[in-house]
């Protein structure tokens, strides 16, 4: 890598936002497929002693706590297990890609997360057995910082003041994968093969794959040679980058302590809140399912209505407000998503669940953006790539531990309490964003 100065930053957003609508586009492929894929994996002839050994297992924390054993509930906790297993993966590898971007480039990493998650789709087209899925996921997972380096590349492009702008181009592309990736996954689903039922969305996926990393090839180097660091820098806070500890206080960023005081606050907000979102969000297909008797497609209609919303926020109303006033955005963000799984915990028709979705819209088009822009306002110039892998990472340990420990909730309580529980629990990283001073009325330095 021959790292560069500063470069045409429309030059640069034109390849990378098409080759993350691909990445994205291929992952929530899958989303809607997670009942029907255990479902599959169950039967005989995919059944193989990793679900045999899961199965026991789930059975013997059943009996533990004195719950009859049912089937249906099971595939909750199942899918709450996959959800983290990718999350915890991607924990794992995010700080350290994002500050291998640091050394190496953004787009040598970037493509290297590409090659990555082909690979993994390639075992997914072949996973005839729950094993082989789970390798599937655990190459996906371990390939899934590109999002981290992609939040280094708009780092290294635009200005803190700007930073907002570039964050929801990312959010357009997250919403314009989950307008159409889902649909196109359940869509898939329903003219597959008994035999291969995943094949065509398989096939999909590394179709898109290969057309993303045509775009990475032509991408610009971003990183300024300035600003380009060395492998022993990265050797030195190797620890730092992967114990949670140590990712809270942000240890690994070389920053004034009243710096990191700053990131640690808002680190935590934005930790508490994925925990919660994202462990209620996990389970919306189960209570689709179980609730409504959803079919794929009618799952795939979820994302669908959600993205539609999603995007023009995003663009029309997240990019164009000022970094000073992204934490009022953040904070409309979590008090929307509160009466979103409210309406969801006791809805009883489709309609009631739609207007919790509108709700739900609102967040997912709004807080991360805005959190991560908080965030970027505060950090060395000298370290995106660092800093974007610990913010990342949190985000991952919070999706890790969510899912499970929601579906585990959900599978012992029942959907209603689990959504309510949820849902005022939102209430304590709303508080603490509100108690915040903004960082982004202060002089950064």
């Amino acid at each position: 890598m021959t790292a560069i100065g500063p470069v045409d930053k429309t030059a640069v957003m034109k390849l990378l936002i098409p080759a993350l609508i691909c990445n994205m586009l291929a992952f929530t492929s899958i989303l809607p497929l997670f009942p029907t894929i255990l479902n599959y994996y169950s039967k005989e002839g995919h059944r193989d002693w990793l679900y045999d050994i899961s199965v026991k297992g789930l059975q013997s924390f059943q009996e533990a706590i004195g719950v009859p054993h049912s089937e249906r509930y099971d595939k909750v906790f199942f899918g709450g297990f996959l959800g983290s297993l990718f999350s915890a993966l991607q924990f794992i590898s995010s700080p350290t890609l994002g500050s291998l971007s640091d050394i190496y480039g953004r787009r040598a990493i970037i493509s290297l997360c590409c090659i990555m998650t082909f690979i993994s789709y390639v075992n997914w087209l072949k996973a005839d057995t729950f094993a082989y899925f789970v390798l599937s996921r655990i190459l996906g997972g371990l390939s899934k910082g590109n999002i981290n380096v992609a939040t280094a590349i708009v780092s290294d492009v635009y200005s803190p003041e700007d930073h907002p702008k570039g964050m929801a181009f990312i959010g357009i592309s997250y919403s314009l994968g989950f307008l159409v990736g889902p649909m196109i996954g359940a869509y898939f689903s329903t003219i597959a093969s008994p035999d291969a039922p995943f094949a065509s969305p398989a096939i999909f996926s590394i179709i898109l794959t290969v057309l993303e990393f045509g775009f990475l090839f032509f991408l610009p180097e971003t990183l300024d040679l300035k600003e380009q660091k060395s492998l022993d820098d990265i050797k030195k806070t190797r620890k730092e980058l992967i114990t949670p500890k140590d990712l809270f206080q942000f240890t690994a960023v070389n920053a004034p302590q009243e710096k990191k005081n700053e990131m640690q606050k808002v680190g935590w907000i934005y930790f508490l809140f994925l925990f919660l979102y994202s462990g209620l969000e996990f389970t919306l297909p189960f209570l689709t399912h179980l609730r409504f008797n959803f079919d794929n497609m009618q799952q795939g209609k979820l994302y669908l209505f959600t993205g539609l919303l999603m995007l023009p926020i995003q663009a029309r109303y997240v990019r164009k407000t000022p970094i000073e006033k992204q934490k009022a955005v953040a904070e409309f963000g979590i008090a929307c998503i509160i009466p979103a799984y409210l309406l969801v915990a006791v809805a009883k028709t489709p309609l009631l669940l739609y207007a919790g979705l509108f709700f739900y819209a609102i967040a997912s088009a709004t807080v991360v953006t805005s959190l991560t822009s908080l965030v970027h306002v505060i950090y060395p110039q000298n370290e995106k790539g660092v800093l974007a892998g610990i913010f990342r990472s949190l985000g991952c340990l919070a999706r890790a531990l969510g899912p499970v420990i929601s579906s585990t909730f959900f599978w012992l309580l029942g959907a209603t309490t689990c959504y309510i529980m949820g849902a005022l629990l939102l209430f304590i990283p709303l508080i603490l964003l509100k108690r915040l001073e903004n960082p982004a009325a202060k002089k950064t330095v």
